[in-house]
C-alpha cells in the first residue's frame, strides 16, 4: 500500500503505464460472447433469443439451456465464501429509505426523501397513510414491478434535521451551502453468494469478499462522510433481486446520508451493451426509480407536488434499432446539484451528444451562477467508448465538451472542474492523462486491474483532497482487518495514513 504523502503525480506515470491496456479493452462496439455472461447469455437463450445474437451458439443454444441454466451448469449457484446474504439484523425494523440532493434550479434547503416497498419487505409504517407522509405512492413502472416507491420534496434546515416515516425519524444532514464536504464515490460494485445468480459474473467476488466487504465499508464511512454515489453498473442488477439483497445489508445510517447516482451500460442492458439487449432488461427504469434522483424530469415537481419525478413516456418494451429497446427520456438520467462548496453534475453516455448538449449548456451556466461553490465534478458511467456509448460521451471526452461550455470554463481555468466515472474495472487517478482532473473508481471486483478499495472525495479546510484507502492491492495484499480496525475505532480522517492521496490542491480564494 502506498502512504498518503506520495504525489500525484508519481501516481500518474506509474499507474497510467500499468493500467493502459486495461483501458482500451472495452473500446469494441459489438458483443463478444465471454465465459462470465454465460449464465445471463443461458437465461437469455431460455426465454427465446436465438444464440447467434450472443455468439455463443458453440456453447449455449436452445438445446443446450434445457431443463434451467442452474441445471445445465451456466448458472451454478456458488458456494458461500464468506457468508450468505443475510440482511442486517435490524433491517426490517427501518424504512428502505433514500435521501437525494434536489435539482439545482430548486432552493437548496431541499432534499428529496424516499422509501422503498415491496411485498418482500414490507413498510414499517402504516401503508393506508402513506398519502399522508409522501406525495408520489406508486408501484414501479416497466420494470422491477414488484417495488413500489414512495416519495417527496421536503423542506429541511442545514446541518441535523429530521422528518418522521411512521415512527421511524429519518436524520437528515444537509451541509450548509457553501461549506466544505466529504463523500464516498465508487462505481461497478459485483457480488455473489450462495443465493445471489447474477446474470454477470464477478470476478474478484470471492478474493476479494465484497458480499460483506463493500456493505461494511460503506457502512463505516458514509455515515462519517455527508454523501456517498455509485457511478453506474450498480450491482449487475436486471431484476431488482440483487440489489435488493444489498441494500438489506446497507445500513439506515448510510442510507440515511444524500445520495448520487448515475446509470452505467449494465444498468440498461445486463449483458453490458444494446447489441445483446433483450425484451428482459432493464433500460435503467429499475435504476432510476430505485435510487429516486431528482434529475431534470423532477424539475417542475415542488413540495407538495404530487406528479411523478419522472418521464415515464418511453416504453421500454418497445424496439430500437440501436439500442435494442427504448431508454428512458434523457431527463430522467441528467441531473446537476450543490452539496456545500461541491457542484455536481451527473449524465448517461447512452445518450449522444446532440441530445446531451442543451442540459450540458444548462448545467454549466447554473454552475457559474451559483453561490459558495468551489468545485465541481462531473460524474458518469464510462470512461472510453464502445457498449452503447460513443467517444464523446465518455468520461475523459465529455469533460472536455463540458470545460469549454460558459460557466465550465471559469472553474476549468481555477483546475476546479473534475471528472469521476467507472466502467473499466480500476481504482487509479488519472486515467486516460487527465492529471490531477480525471478518477477511475470501478474497481470493485470485477475483472480488471485487480484492486479493490473505497475513494473519498474531501473539500473541507480549503483543498480539495481524493483519499483512496485501498483494500486489496493488484498484488493481492489485503488490508481489510487493519483498516476497518482504525476506521471503526477512529474515523476515516484519523486513518488518511493508510490511504493514498490521489490529490491534494488549495481551493482558490473567494471572492
Amino acid at each position: 500500500m502506498f502512504i498518503a504523502s506520495a504525489t500525484a503525480t508519481v501516481f500518474s506515470a506509474l499507474q497510467t503505464a500499468e493500467v493502459l491496456p486495461t483501458l482500451t479493452a472495452y473500446a469494441g462496439k459489438k458483443f463478444e460472447f465471454e465465459k462470465k455472461y454465460a449464465c445471463g447469455v443461458c437465461r437469455a437463450v431460455l426465454d427465446g433469443e436465438p444464440c447467434e445474437k450472443f455468439d455463443s451458439c458453440h456453447l449455449i443454444h436452445a438445446q443446450s439451456v434445457r431443463p434451467s441454466c442452474e441445471d445445465a451448469g451456466f448458472c451454478a449457484v456458488p458456494a458461500p465464501y464468506d457468508a450468505d446474504a443475510a440482511p442486517l439484523p435490524n433491517a426490517a425494523a427501518f424504512p428502505d429509505i433514500r435521501v437525494t440532493p434536489v435539482f439545482g434550479t430548486k432552493d437548496y434547503n431541499q432534499v428529496r426523501i424516499s422509501a422503498i416497498t415491496s411485498a418482500e419487505r414490507p413498510a414499517t409504517w402504516d401503508t393506508a397513510k402513506s398519502a399522508e407522509i409522501f406525495d408520489y405512492n406508486e408501484v414501479f413502472r416497466y420494470k422491477w414491478t414488484k417495488n413500489k416507491l414512495h416519495t417527496k420534496l421536503i423542506r429541511v434546515t442545514p446541518g441535523n434535521d429530521t422528518y418522521a416515516i411512521g415512527n421511524v425519524s429519518v436524520p437528515i444532514t444537509l451541509p450548509a451551502q457553501g461549506d466544505g464536504v466529504s463523500g464516498v464515490i465508487f462505481a461497478d460494485p459485483c457480488v455473489k453468494g450462495a443465493s445471489i445468480t447474477a446474470d454477470v459474473a464477478c470476478t474478484y467476488a470471492s478474493k476479494f469478499k465484497t458480499l460483506t466487504r463493500t456493505p461494511a465499508l460503506l457502512n463505516v464511512l458514509a455515515p462519517a462522510t455527508d454523501f456517498w454515489g455509485i457511478l453506474g453498473d450498480n450491482f449487475y442488477d436486471k431484476t431488482g433481486k440483487v440489489t435488493g439483497v444489498m441494500f438489506d445489508k446497507i445500513s439506515f445510517e448510510a442510507k440515511s446520508k444524500l445520495m448520487v447516482t448515475v446509470p452505467g451500460n449494465h444498468d440498461y442492458w445486463v449483458l453490458g451493451g444494446p447489441d445483446a439487449g433483450t425484451k428482459s432488461d432493464q433500460y435503467a427504469n429499475g435504476h432510476m426509480q430505485w435510487y429516486a434522483q431528482d434529475a431534470k424530469s423532477a424539475q417542475h415537481v415542488g413540495t407538495g407536488n404530487k406528479s411523478a419525478p419522472f418521464d415515464f413516456s418511453s416504453d421500454p418494451s418497445t424496439h430500437h434499432p440501436l439500442r435494442g429497446g427504448n431508454l428512458p427520456a434523457i431527463t430522467n438520467a441528467f441531473h446537476y446539484h450543490q452539496i456545500g462548496n461541491l457542484g455536481v453534475v451527473g449524465y448517461s453516455g447512452a445518450y449522444t451528444l446532440a441530445e446531451t448538449k442543451p442540459y450540458m449548456k444548462e448545467a454549466c451556466a447554473w454552475l457559474g451562477a451559483q453561490q459558495g461553490m468551489d468545485v465541481a465534478m462531473i460524474v458518469g458511467h464510462w470512461d472510453t467508448d464502445g457498449l452503447g456509448c460513443d467517444k464523446t460521451m465518455a468520461g475523459p471526452m465529455f469533460y472536455e465538451e463540458m470545460k469549454v461550455l460558459p460557466g465550465c470554463d471559469a472553474l476549468d481555468k481555477k483546475n476546479m472542474l473534475k471528472f469521476f466515472m467507472g466502467h473499466t474495472h480500476c481504482n487509479i487517478p488519472h486515467p486516460h492523462g487527465k492529471v490531477d482532473t480525471g478518477f477511475m473508481v470501478a474497481g470493485q471486483g470485477m475483472g480488471g486491474c485487480g484492486n479493490y478499495g473505497m475513494p473519498i472525495l474531501d473539500t473541507t479546510g480549503g483543498r480539495i483532497k481524493v483519499y483512496h484507502f485501498g483494500i486489496v492491492d493488484k498484488d493481492g495484499t489485503d488490508h481489510y482487518d487493519d483498516t476497518m480496525k482504525c476506521l471503526e475505532s477512529k474515523g476515516w480522517r484519523a486513518c488518511t495514513d493508510l490511504a493514498e492521496l490521489w490529490l491534494d490542491q488549495a481551493l482558490p480564494a473567494r471572492n
